[in-house]
């Protein structure tokens, strides 16, 4: 059996609003529209962007017929994308709408976030039953952010929490009323690169000071997840929420052996100082968090990474993603090749199904 013959998951894929907040203006009171005109219309982007893809990070061979940006007409994005690989479902979560984390104004990063979902809920999730949203929080506001939860995480179509990241570690009781609305609707937790890290106070630093090219930020992405995910274990949110999944998706895996390796490590020497884990930190990991395949890294040698996947434990974290409709689109017919047939069929679906809670719906 080859990849195009699977049940397929892309638990990546970003859809786009043209005209970026002014797109968005039907979905807001007439006051915020006000407060969105000229300057304000536009969601501040990061100034050093992919080289190779022109002003956006988005694939020009994905512009659709209609026009405006790719990834923005659900009808040529299934045309474009899911027929041809046999996609069952495409998770969407909108990088634009990350942006909104680069706001220091509280009330317009709640509005963008509400805009955004119902901008999608209205455009894409009726166009194809495969369409599936990670709803959008703006976690400047928790509360608030909980209460977004609430009014419509409970609708089939909405399957995960996609939460753009402020400059405050995840395990911060400040996210407590997101954790809580979500564990209570069943829904995971998704984060993923904004665009934004690095450039804005309020967004994600880098360790150690601020890239100065796309290349070394980019390779550096690793980092904002392994602190998060170090931040969510120690300060005990699993223990405290422990039906709730967290997705990090696009930022890589092979890197989470070794943080699992340290972690225990730490552990068995400094564990009076995290009480509540009463099992080994890679344990918590392991259960709690998932991980998606984009962008797919290529070691020297093709056993390598069956290792890597073995270590991580891929039958049960790794799903598999494209990121479509960005430059580095990885394709299920090229991904994962050489795997034994059991673990491709966990990472193209299974584990997909079982977070996002899709195999009742099939």
């Amino acid at each position: 059996m080859n990849n195009s013959r699977m049940k397929i998951i892309d638990s990546d894929v970003h859809p786009w609003v043209n005209g970026d907040i002014e797109g968005l203006k039907p979905y807001m009171s007439k006051s915020w529209q006000m407060r969105f005109e000229g300057k304000r219309a536009i969601l501040p982007d990061h100034p050093l962007r992919p080289p190779l893809a022109g002003a956006t990070s988005i694939r020009r061979d994905t512009t659709p017929p209609s026009g405006g940006a790719g990834g923005s007409d659900p009808y040529f994005m299934r045309e474009d994308h899911l027929d041809p690989h046999g996609i069952e479902y495409a998770i969407l979560s909108s990088i634009q709408a990350g942006k909104l984390v680069s706001l220091p104004n509280t009330g317009e990063a709640i509005t963008l976030a509400r805009a955004f979902n119902d901008y999608f809920r209205d455009k894409w999730l009726d166009v194809d039953s495969r369409y599936r949203l990670a709803m959008c929080v703006a976690v400047h506001d928790p509360v608030e952010a909980a209460k977004e939860i609430r009014r419509i995480g409970g609708e089939q179509s909405i399957v995960a929490v996609y939460m753009p990241l402020i400059n405050v570690l995840m395990g911060n009781r400040h996210y407590y009323p997101i954790y809580e609305a979500a564990e209570e609707l069943g829904l995971p937790i998704l984060i993923h690169p904004t665009g934004t890290e690095g450039a804005f106070q309020t967004s994600v630093a880098f360790a150690g000071g601020v890239p100065s090219s796309y290349i070394e930020r980019h390779s550096c992405f690793p980092q904002i997840a392994m602190g998060n995910i170090a931040s969510l274990l120690f300060e005990g949110v699993f223990v405290r929420f422990p039906k709730l999944k967290f997705l990090a998706a696009e930022f890589g895996f092979s890197w989470v052996p070794h943080m699992l390796w340290r972690v225990d490590q730490n552990w068995r020497q400094f564990r009076r100082e995290v009480p509540w884990l009463e099992q080994e930190p890679s344990r918590y990991v392991l259960d709690h968090v998932r991980f998606t395949s984009q962008p797919l890294e290529e070691p020297e040698k093709d056993e390598y990474l069956i290792q890597i996947l073995e270590m991580v434990h891929a039958e049960r974290t790794i799903l598999f993603s494209t990121d479509y409709p960005h430059w580095d689109t990885d394709y299920p017919e090229t991904t994962f090749q050489r795997l034994p047939q059991a673990m491709k069929q966990r990472i193209f679906y299974d584990n997909a199904a079982e977070l996002f809670g899709l195999n009742a719906a099939v």
